[in-house]
């Protein structure tokens, strides 16, 4: 169903709601328990009714996707000031949401929270002070006829409440309340013997401690104390930490683990209270009993252990909460927060213990994090316990099957890896457009087919894996790309970047340290590369042998996501067809093997001008706002054309969906047509492949095979390796190529002379040399050279380092001297104005013709060869 997150629209919130959803989710081992923090979320400088909009956004996303979520997500949003009993009608209504109208045990969920309320109650009768007789008479009568004033949700403007009779959320048995109102003396003996709760408040653990304040004993000793009977009254702070801690025990009860086949046993998932702090002291009391209850001396274990999830939202500052703590975090950053706050909290003195975990949330929303933040699901609870047997068949018969194809599995293949122990859901299946689908994750070590055309490149990289893990001294990098593009020409691509790395790999088996490749899918267009960065992280986390990324496709705005995600964990990324400049400030651990767009354009309109005498130009690209590539150098080209004297007649981007921004592609290329009419105009495309075909198309019916001419950028490569220029007759189009094998001619035997890479790419590839015109197996061999050169560089200063920190330090030795040869270009990290993008790296610009794409120019410096000059008639 549609959830409304534009309350969730914050820079970091698809991180931080995954990491709470993560912690939501109760360990698996039944004899562990999460320590669970109040997380504040602080909104400076907001309106009051800001945070009551982000909790009920948060409670809206949190529930829709949940199993039975409603009973176990509670919103408290007071809209008032509320007087001393504040805190108990907070937690009234956390118990109203929590234990009303239960299936099994209806009204038997709270008798702690429910006797704790009775002596609070005491405490505030006004009169004379009652006798013994009449607080038990109180106590017989205290379950079936007390009504508890609860906040609701929404929470009334003058701060009142709604009364729910207690009997609702707890009552004790018939078989006690019957015999009360006759003895009731008596009545509370059985209780104390066979119901229980009244024990609970004796043995509480703080009682242990020899504080004459402290509130310990039996409950008739409690009851006679709160009414001034006997002993000093206890203060407002004990009376808060007493019903709050009475109501997490009343939690610990209801998810006990103790029953073989216990309601809590099959509970997943922690119960969370959403706290509203703007209107008044109760919220911010209400935060500082939970950390008073949770610091008191535990009966078992260090820590005084419950089940609740607070996360509380507020202008106030965390410091009003607990002063201990020093300062909020960004959100974006959650797992490291909660690993700082972890250890505080285990270091820290028992009193001195701040459950508080702060987060700044950021004041501006930002619309387009909307669907990631749609796109992140909590965590669903699964009663697995009940039935076990049924459900042993069921998962036999149904289960397995559609799990294994959910997560792109054979169908009767297992689900868990025996060890190390995991589930096996590295991939999952996802939409592809056009009713097909892709599998989308990291594959590992045998991934799913997407197309026959990769079967060969796969196959080799999976023996030459089988050989390294036998070398204990080997390295996995994973190759992040488009297994499923969803286009012809993208296979050709895909399939062009697997046999670059299939013989980077095999050079590799004779280096110290040897490489196992690992492939991940990004889906079309990139489309699930976070998805896929996502859990390349989590599988570094449990190899260390895992030291990089390459490959990374397209240049995207998921592309430029991922490269955050992966510095965040430390990985460093070699792009190789990636050329956008932004990617280099997404992350220090991001280099790539390709020239950057802004030298690209440079090339480009230097050559229009000097070579083909362009005086004007009309310049197209993608409207696509998560198109980087095409937009950045689309401008970086117009700016470049004016500098060197052209006038861009025209500059438009043309729409790639339906209802997207742009004009529609054929339309634009009617557009183009008018550079025609004009010697000294050319057309100038800076969009995809896949849409250049329907832009000629446009140009087609309007021209009249009077074509214009055209310079288009790399990523028209694809276009000409298919061969689909060849429809088009008459139609001179030049473009800018990364790498090609036509920058030693047309003829193949003349490439094998260069290098032991064309001799190995004939020798594993037959008849393959002139598909290699598009360069990216070129590129791809390039980045995997760039991890091993790194690797070298670190195991020649320590070999340890290289086990314990990767290939991190070893990078940036990649520069002067130390450069790598790469068969595209010379690899040399010393431009200070580009960091991380290879100094004077080649590029070259390439002629379509009805044959292979013959040499126009070439700029750059190859280390082992003279100058190289063009050879198109």
């Amino acid at each position: 169903m549609p959830i409304d997150v534009r309350e969730l629209d914050f820079d970091g919130a698809a991180e931080f709601l995954e990491w709470l959803y993560a912690l939501d989710r109760r360990p698996w081992l039944l004899t562990s328990e999460k320590l669970l923090p109040i997380v504040h979320l602080h909104l400076a400088n907001r309106p009051p009714d800001e945070s009551r909009k982000l909790l009920a956004a948060l409670r809206s996303h949190w529930q829709a996707y949940r199993l039975r979520g409603a009973r176990q997500c509670a919103l408290l949003a007071p809209s008032g000031a509320m007087d001393e009993d504040g805190v108990e009608r907070l937690l009234a209504s956390a118990a109203a949401q929590f234990f009303q109208r239960k299936r099994l045990g209806r009204g038997r969920g709270a008798p702690h929270f429910a006797l704790a309320s009775w002596l609070a109650t005491l405490r505030r009768e006004d009169g004379p002070r009652p006798s013994e007789d009449e607080v038990f008479a109180q106590l017989a009568a205290h379950f079936s006829d007390y009504q508890l004033v609860v906040e609701e949700g929404g929470g009334a403007a003058d701060g009142t409440g709604a009364s729910v009779p207690l009997a609702t959320i707890s009552d004790l048995p018939w078989w006690i309340k019957l015999p009360a109102y006759v003895l009731p003396r008596v009545a509370l003996h059985i209780a104390d013997a066979l119901f229980g709760p009244q024990r609970w408040f004796e043995h509480r653990g703080e009682s242990r401690i020899g504080d004459p304040q402290a509130l310990k004993g039996s409950l008739f000793a409690l009851a006679k104390r709160f009414a001034g009977i006997d002993g000093q009254a206890p203060t407002q702070e004990q009376v808060d930490a007493l019903l709050a801690d009475a109501l997490l025990e009343d939690l610990r009860r209801a998810y006990s683990r103790a029953g073989v086949f216990g309601r809590g046993r099959r509970r997943r998932t922690y119960p969370v209270l959403l706290l509203g702090c703007e209107y008044g002291e109760a919220p911010i009391a209400l935060l500082r009993a939970i950390t008073s209850a949770r610091n008191m001396r535990p009966r078992h274990g260090e820590f005084k252990r419950d089940p609740l999830l607070v996360v509380a939202a507020g202008s106030h500052p965390a410091t009003e909460v607990a002063s201990q703590v020093q300062g909020a975090t960004h959100p974006g950053s959650p797992e490291s927060a909660h690993m700082e706050w972890r250890k505080k909290l285990r270091d820290g003195s028992r009193q001195g213990r701040v459950w508080l975990l702060p987060f700044m949330i950021p004041t501006n929303p930002l619309p387009r994090f909307r669907d990631r933040v749609m796109k992140t699901r909590p965590p669903r609870r699964v009663p697995w316990m009940s039935f076990v047997g049924l459900a042993v068949l069921v998962a036999g018969v149904v289960a397995v099957p559609v799990s294994s194809h959910e997560f792109c599995r054979p169908w009767w293949s297992l689900s868990v890896r025996p060890w190390p122990p995991g589930v096996l859901n590295a991939m999952t299946l996802e939409d592809l457009g056009n009713g097909g689908e892709q599998c989308v994750g990291l594959a590992g070590g045998n991934p799913p087919r997407v197309s026959g055309e990769l079967a060969e490149p796969v196959n080799l990289i999976n023996r030459s894996n089988a050989r390294v893990v036998r070398d204990p001294d080997h390295i996995t990098v994973v190759h992040l790309t488009m297994l499923s593009p969803g286009n012809e020409q993208g296979v050709q691509a895909t399939r062009e970047e697997l046999r670059g790395l299939a013989i980077a790999q095999q050079e590799s088996l004779n280096d110290e340290t040897p490489i196992r490749l690992l492939l991940a899918n990004a889906g079309a267009n990139m489309e699930y590369a976070d998805r896929a960065a996502q859990k390349i992280t989590e599988a570094a986390r449990r190899d260390r042998r895992i030291v990089g990324v390459v490959g990374l496709g397209l240049s995207t705005r998921q592309t430029i996501d991922t490269v955050r995600r992966l510095g965040r964990a430390r990985l460093p990324s070699v792009g190789s067809a990636t050329t956008a400049d932004e990617l280099i400030d997404a992350s220090p651990y991001y280099y790539q093997v390709s020239p950057g767009n802004q030298r690209q354009a440079v090339l480009a309109a230097r050559y229009a001008s000097a070579e083909l005498d362009a005086r004007r130009a009309r310049v197209y690209h993608s409207a696509d706002p998560d198109d980087i590539y095409s937009a950045e150098i689309a401008t970086a080209m117009r700016d470049q054309l004016r500098a060197a004297g052209v006038e861009v007649s025209d500059h438009a981007g043309y729409r790639v969906a339906d209802e997207g921004p742009g004009a529609s592609v054929a339309q634009l290329g009617r557009r183009a047509c008018q550079a025609a009419e004009r010697p000294d105009e050319i057309v100038v495309y800076a969009g995809r492949a896949e849409h250049f075909e329907p832009f000629l198309n446009g140009m087609k019916l309007a021209c009249q095979n009077r074509y214009p001419r055209i310079l288009a950028t790399d990523d028209v490569s694809r276009f000409v390796l298919a061969g689909t220029n060849r429809k088009y007759p008459k139609l001179r189009l030049e473009y800018l190529a990364l790498a090609s094998s036509a920058l030693w001619g047309t003829n193949c035997a003349a490439a094998q002379k260069q290098g032991s890479f064309y001799i190995r790419y004939n020798d594993l590839f037959k008849s393959a040399c002139e598909e290699n015109r598009d360069g990216r197996a070129l590129l791809t061999y390039d980045a995997l050279a760039v991890i091993r050169q790194a690797a070298a560089n670190v195991r020649a200063k320590d070999p340890d380092v290289l086990r314990t920190g990767g290939v991190i330090t070893g990078l940036p030795d990649i520069r002067g001297a130390g450069r790598v040869s790469g068969v595209s270009g010379d690899l040399d990290y010393s431009e200070s104005d580009a960091p991380r993008t290879p100094k004077h790296k080649a590029i070259l610009i390439l002629r379509a013709t009805e044959g292979q794409p013959c040499l126009v120019k070439v700029e750059g410096k190859f280390s082992s060869q003279e100058r190289i000059a063009g050879d198109c008639p």
